[in-house]
């Protein structure tokens, strides 16, 4: 079982003010209540030595006493303001850490209307607590893995050259809510063609047909408790070109190098490295544009990044995406993404669907 009044104390620990306070207002910030207590509903959380109090309103109340324990739940209007000053000063509680990452202006401003509090902005202390994961936390994630896995494994064999992008990734997406998992782990993304050179794309909005001879990249994962995978493979449609194996078998090298060489210590400007000056000497070094990877957990983009700009080590229990990509405007491209968890040595690779050839489909 997660002990949240661990996770809770590592906060406290860092804490030079009275209390934290974290809110959930229109999806201000859903992972921090649910890492800091299991509640994955709207409230504000009070936390200090003495107080774990949750303020949130009768639509939840009875849901924040099934997933909370140890928990004070306080139900009343105006909790991310009136409510939330209210429950602050009743506790003599004057001084809060927030997460200024996760806060909008208007909230701070109206916050600071209703009397003297001292607000204490910091980034975001949570995440930084998130980027090493428990053992209960890694479970969740190789689970989520595992059902992105089969349900890709078990979509291949039906698609077919007519159908459009869309189609394949309801179905994609049905396959994923049809196990265990709570649901898809992002908007899923089912690209063909010169689509497949969109790194967000969505097959939602003008879906195009698959025609023999497109590549066709999925970037999707599933949601275990909470914890997200993230996966993309890249196929062909019919028979490959000379060129979509030469793209392919560049960005699997890429790859597979970048890999070998994560191990706790390792910084993500090293570990980008790999990956892009393999893909510089490959001569297609315009052609790779984002970071090889981030962090993943209850959130699908986290710390710590693998990037040109992310100078932080990594540290042996968090878990990364490595993702290098090459990609030619209006034509298309391949991306080969994997989670793998970080260890002294090495790392664990938890996404397992093959990916050492460009399979063809359809």
């Amino acid at each position: 079982m997660t002990n949240y009044a661990l996770r809770r104390q590592r906060l406290l620990d860092t804490l030079t003010t009275d209390a934290f306070i974290a809110v959930n207002w229109e999806g201000s910030d859903p992972v921090s209540l649910r890492y800091l207590t299991g509640f994955t509903g709207e409230g504000t959380l009070i936390l200090s030595p003495t107080h774990v109090a949750l303020l949130t309103d009768s639509r939840y109340t009875e849901q924040a006493a099934q997933e909370t324990n140890e928990v004070q739940i306080d139900a009343g209007r105006g909790w991310n303001n009136k409510g939330l000053f209210e429950g602050l000063t009743g506790r003599s509680l004057r001084s809060c850490t927030f997460a200024s990452a996760r806060a909008s202006v208007y909230w701070m401003e109206e916050l600071g209307k209703l009397g003297s509090l001292q607000l204490n902005p910091q980034k975001d202390p949570v995440a930084q607590l998130r980027r090493i994961k428990s053992n209960d936390e890694l479970d969740h994630l190789r689970a989520a893995a595992k059902i992105a896995d089969a349900a890709l494994s078990e979509l291949v064999p039906w698609i077919k050259v007519g159908m459009d992008e869309a189609e394949v990734a309801l179905e994609l997406e049905m396959l994923i809510r049809k196990s265990d998992a709570e649901g898809i782990a992002f908007s899923t993304n089912v690209s063909a063609g010169p689509n497949t050179a969109l790194n967000h794309y969505s097959p939602f909005h003008h879906a195009s047909i698959l025609k023999e001879g497109d590549l066709l990249l999925f970037d999707f994962g599933a949601n275990v408790n909470g914890y997200r995978s993230d996966i993309t493979r890249t196929f062909v449609v019919g028979a490959a070109s000379a060129k979509d194996k030469e793209i392919y078998d560049t960005v699997l090298r890429a790859n597979k190098q970048a890999i070998e060489a994560i191990h706790a210590g390792v910084t993500g400007v090293e570990a980008d490295a790999v990956a892009r000056d393999l893909i510089v000497e490959a001569g297609f070094g315009e052609n790779f544009g984002h970071g090889l990877g981030h962090g993943i957990g209850l959130e699908v983009h986290e710390a710590p990044g693998l990037s040109p700009l992310s100078k932080d080590p990594l540290e042996s229990g968090m878990v990364v995406t490595v993702e290098p990509g090459i990609y030619f405007t209006g034509i298309g491209g391949v991306r080969i993404e994997d989670d793998v968890v970080v260890t002294e040595t090495g790392c664990e690779i938890i996404t397992a669907f093959p990916k050492d050839e460009l399979i063809s489909v359809g």
